[in-house]
């Protein structure tokens, strides 16, 4: 029994080590055809590198075909696109763009250069609606990166586009059967809403659609035909849904994976065919590109490719991860156990069963150091809110507790009820009612506990008062412009404009008119 522990344990170590390397695969083959694909185009245009590629050839066809790759690298790295947003600039500006839809494409694609021209906005009001579902799409694209046109929302956008959903589950640009390219789309745009209720609902039926129309190598066929774009698609639809397109279950048929299907079409120079056996296709490239930066923004934990950070004015040298005492720490655990386990030689004790029990301990500590943060107070409490370059717009949050004054264990709150008072706070795009608190909580030095993981927080105590704390129905809630919403505080999504209000409840919401 005791071997049979002992090579289990072995065993387990053993697949603990070689975890890490295991995951990393298709991310790893994921960014060596990003690589490839960035490769041969600039061996392509004669470029010596992506900032001569972005000054030069991209600039000259903005507008007209290379839109999607200055979007990608725009979300890839830290480059200067003063080129490319004067060029996108004045394709917009020339009023030549009949397309309703391309005219929201390169608005975008400009809003992701730094550009906050007015044209933007101007093409948001003429275009959005004009040209079926995609104008829709791409007007949702827009207004998730707090663009505004007069008359014109968010939900109201999203509304429009849950009433286009097909009874099958997805989305076309017209008929009754779903096509997986324009619902792998619709997915992208709804994706910062999936919080709602009601595009939480719509996207379980899409993926459920577009699981079923997976083919066996891994790849999608729209309208009839086998191709990467639209493969690409839905790896960007799941990215920016926040899940991993390459290990979901529901997207693997048989070891392939949309990683695989997009392969398939891949040429020995790096870029791909639009039909299997077919020419390099610019448009094919384009959108592999586009999902394999989505799908490396999910990994890395960056916001989605639609959720655009606007770029800085110069690009910024790129610079090696600070990962603080880390390092040090498992290092140091490293060279115990390693003296640990030269004093068990020395000392006669070589028994295999020491040395395992050494490396088991030594794993979980290092393993313990790697996962979990140590902050001091004053390293938390940082007293300044986080810089956001990406800022979208404010919200305004308040936090009272009014209803618990004069309550047993509640003589520390402040004698008004305003543990905060009403104040400004600027959010990106992405930012949830989570993200805010956490932020003015450090800024403004107010305590704070939560549980739970990530899409399932709940706040448990602000300022050091606690659910439970005033009875068994007690504890903390909040609302957006006045309403409670459905889901939990780090799954809810702001608009610049909201009003966020954390409130103490003695009556699970009852007294503060929320039931």
């Amino acid at each position: 029994m005791m071997k049979f522990l002992r090579d289990l344990l072995i065993v387990l170590l053993a697949l603990c080590l070689c975890a890490p390397a295991l995951a990393s695969a298709p991310q790893d083959e994921a960014a060596r055809m990003a690589e490839g694909i960035i490769a041969c185009k600039l061996a392509q245009s004669g470029a010596a590198d992506v900032q001569s590629w972005l000054d030069g050839a991209l600039p000259d066809s903005a507008g007209s075909g290379s839109e999607w790759y200055i979007l990608a690298l725009s979300q890839r790295g830290t480059w200067d696109l003063r080129a490319c947003r004067e060029a996108l600039l004045a394709r917009l500006l020339s009023g030549s763009i009949p397309s309703a839809s391309t005219r929201l494409k390169l608005a975008l694609t400009l809003a992701a250069t730094g550009s906050r021209d007015a044209v933007i906005s101007r093409t948001l009001a003429e275009s959005a609606g004009q040209q079926g579902i995609m104008s829709h799409i791409f007007a949702l694209h827009l207004l998730n990166n707090g663009v505004t046109a007069p008359g014109m929302t968010a939900a109201d956008t999203v509304q429009t586009l849950l009433s286009l959903q097909l009874a099958d589950g997805g989305w076309a640009l017209s008929g009754a059967v779903s096509d997986p390219d324009v619902t792998a789309m619709t997915l992208q745009a709804l994706a910062p809403h999936r919080a709602e209720a009601a595009v939480r609902d719509a996207a379980a039926r899409a993926l459920d659609r577009l699981s079923a129309l997976q083919r066996e190598d891994g790849d999608y066929a729209s309208y009839g035909v086998t191709n990467p774009e639209t493969t690409a698609q839905v790896l960007i639809a799941l990215a920016e849904m926040g899940i991993d397109g390459l290990t979901d279950p529901r997207f693997v048929r048989d070891g392939r994976t949309l990683l695989d299907g997009m392969a398939k079409y891949r040429l020995p120079d790096g870029s791909f065919s639009h039909r299997l056996g077919g020419a390099a296709n610019e448009h094919a490239t384009m959108q592999v590109l586009l999902a394999l930066t989505s799908y490396q923004r999910l990994q890395s934990g960056q916001p989605g490719l639609y959720l655009l950070s606007a770029p800085a004015a110069e690009p910024t040298p790129a610079a090696l991860p600070d990962l603080g005492y880390k390092p040090v720490a498992a290092a140091a655990i490293a060279g115990l156990s390693a003296l640990a386990m030269l004093a068990l030689f020395l000392t006669g004790r070589r028994s295999r069963k020491n040395f395992l029990s050494v490396a088991i301990i030594a794993a979980v500590l290092i393993a313990f150091v790697l996962v979990t943060d140590f902050q001091s107070a004053e390293q938390y409490y940082s007293g300044q809110l986080p810089p956001k370059p990406d800022a979208c717009g404010t919200v305004t949050l308040a936090i009272r507790c009014r209803n618990a004054l004069g309550q047993p264990g509640t003589a520390h709150l402040p004698p008004d009820g305003m543990i905060l008072a009403p104040t400004e706070l600027p959010i990106a795009p992405g930012d949830t009612v989570y993200t805010v608190l956490t932020e003015a909580a450090q800024a403004f030095g107010i305590h704070m506990e939560s549980s739970g993981g990530p899409g399932m927080r709940y706040v448990s105590g602000i300022a050091n008062l606690y659910e439970f704390t005033c009875g068994d129905l007690s504890g903390w809630l909040y609302t957006v412009n006045g309403k409670s919403p459905s889901a939990g505080c780090d799954q809810a999504p702001l608009q610049p404009g909201d009003t966020v209000e954390w409130a103490y409840t003695l009556d699970m919401g009852g007294d503060l008119g929320l039931r």
